[in-house]
């Protein structure tokens, strides 16, 4: 596998992740997990904690990557992402191994582990097996990836000698960390409300779901994964426009075209599958609408869709408040079309089709309070305010004495004003410092957290001198990426520094935890 001129190295195993929602993390822990039960000891890591230093040590290097927004890197990666684009230094004595985690809905699928395979083989890194990129659920390829490799590992570490026992043990294929988490639970929902006003032109609701006998023992900062099922009149639509009954059945399915179509199979975005056979859809189009202009047979059309994905939700409780429900805000997706309504799935699943959801936890370890006495400061626009409900709630049921300052924003304050008497009761209370509001249309000009961010510039840098950590959550097409520009702004003229000086602070923030994004 390496060049003759290539001497011996002891053999050094780095094992490392880069996550925003956590299934990465939990397969390279998994991995790292699996690695050390075959002999061969190994912690997976964040790749931003990995320095290129270690690369130059290391014989084998194991990267599990999502891809984020616009094809781009986790927040967690990042840092090592800029540091080996522009390294020089060669690694031809490393072997390496990606698995990508993605989603074939987005453009960029999977580019993030893309970018990285082929910036190691630039640098003379060799493969030691083909990159795997998955496409949504990743627990069985996960799996199948992490035993082969293992294999490898102990075979180049031990020599062909290895023992079949060993082997053997490592072809039982360990269970991943999250399978047994992601095991749904049926929680009633107890509680649907309305936040926005009746005459918002939004809808966003505040949800509570009883999770008495679940065993789901959450955090502030956790997401909850929602199961939605789909519209049966979308369903029913589908089912009308290919000529066939409910109680169809085709293929090696043991279900009814109806079930597939109903709890199994996404249909309100076309698979890119779908979408080459039938012609691109434009925004907003669904299976339905790509049926319609098209003569494709129900073979043709299930074949390419694909599996029914739950949805993240930031958790908007503390378990120190609630410990046996847990709270959502969602904003309902509905928008006109020429010819019927159309709508998310999930939004309107909770909103308007059920009594009792199925749901999981996420955890997200990234995306965590730090000690009570450290001042927090969140940017949260809209339904961004979830998580920041959640630990308001968390740092007043624990009489934390740190400082909190809350960035919210939204359209209207007469309608859009979510959890305001809430929000204004921590003030009084003295849990919450400052809250900076920013309402975009109550006024001629548009008001953002952002423009709220510079108008109290001098401040913020203040609180991050005297090491607050900073939490965004929200909108990450615009919001995420504006909030971003302004603190290196911030940091740029308080701090006295140029561009490189502030994007190196900015960049320390990053790795040492204190800037925080939970964004989509």
């Amino acid at each position: 596998m390496r060049g003759a001129d290539v001497p011996d190295r002891e053999f050094l195993l780095v094992v490392a992740y880069g996550t925003d929602m956590g299934n990465a993390e939990d397969a390279a822990m998994s991995f790292a997990e699996a690695t050390t039960a075959a002999g061969l000891p190994a912690e997976a890591v964040e790749l931003n904690q990995v320095e290129l230093g270690q690369l130059s040590t290391a014989t084998h290097f194991i990267v599990v990557t999502s891809t984020f927004g616009d094809g781009e890197f986790p927040d967690t990666a990042t840092l090592f992402w800029e540091a080996i684009s522009a390294s020089t230094e060669r690694l031809e004595h490393l072997s390496f191994a990606i698995l990508a985690l993605g989603d074939t809905s987005y453009e960029l699928f999977c580019n993030a582990g893309k970018l990285l395979d082929a910036r190691l083989e630039e640098l003379g890194a060799t493969r030691l097996a083909d990159r795997v990129d998955v496409d949504g659920y990743y627990e069985e390829p996960a799996a199948a990836w992490t035993t082969d490799l293992v294999k490898q590992l102990i075979a180049a570490q031990s020599g062909p000698a290895t023992t079949t026992s060993v082997v053997e043990a490592v072809a039982a294929e360990p269970p991943l960390r999250g399978q047994e988490r992601n095991r749904p639970f049926s929680a009633p929902l107890a509680v649907n409300r309305l936040l926005t006003a009746a005459e918002s032109d939004k809808e966003v609701r505040h949800y509570e779901l009883d999770l008495t006998g679940s065993g789901i023992a959450y955090q502030a900062g956790d997401s909850l994964a929602v199961h939605p099922v789909n519209d049966p009149d979308l369903v029913a639509a589908i089912l009308a426009e290919l000529q066939v009954g409910p109680e169809h059945r085709g293929g090696d399915s043991e279900e009814t075209l109806e079930v597939l179509l109903t709890e199994h199979l996404e249909i309100r975005t076309p698979s890119r599958a779908l979408q080459e056979l039938a012609g691109t859809a434009a925004y907003g189009e669904d299976v339905l609408d790509l049926i319609r202009r098209t003569d494709l047979t129900v073979d043709e059309v299930v074949d390419t869709l694909r599996p029914l994905q739950f949805r993240d939700y930031s958790i908007a409780s503390s378990p120190l408040t609630h410990p046996d429900r847990v709270h959502l805000t969602v904003a309902t997706v509905r928008y006109p079309g020429a010819d019927r309504h159309r709508g998310g799935v999930a939004s309107t699943y909770l909103a308007e089709r059920t009594a009792t959801v199925r749901v999981h936890l996420r955890p997200n370890h990234h995306f965590r309070l730090p000690a009570g006495d450290v001042p927090i400061i969140m940017i949260g626009p809209g339904t961004g305010i979830a998580p920041f409900r959640a630990f308001l709630q968390e740092r007043q049921a624990a009489a934390a004495p740190g400082r909190s300052w809350l960035f919210f924003g939204d359209r209207r304050r007469s309608t859009d004003f979510l959890y305001g008497e809430e929000l204004t009761g921590f003030v009084e209370s003295g849990t919450l410092t400052r809250l900076d509001l920013a309402f975009s249309r109550d006024q001629d000009t548009k008001v953002y957290v952002q423009h709220r961010m510079r108008e109290h510039s001098a401040e913020l840098f203040a609180w991050l001198q005297d090491g607050a950590h900073l939490y965004v959550c929200g909108d990450a097409d615009q919001m995420a990426k504006d909030v971003d520009a302004t603190l290196h702004e911030i940091v740029a003229e308080h701090g006295s520094m140029d561009a490189t000086a502030a994007h190196a602070y900015v960049n320390d923030l990053i790795k040492t935890h204190r800037y925080l994004r939970d964004v989509y």
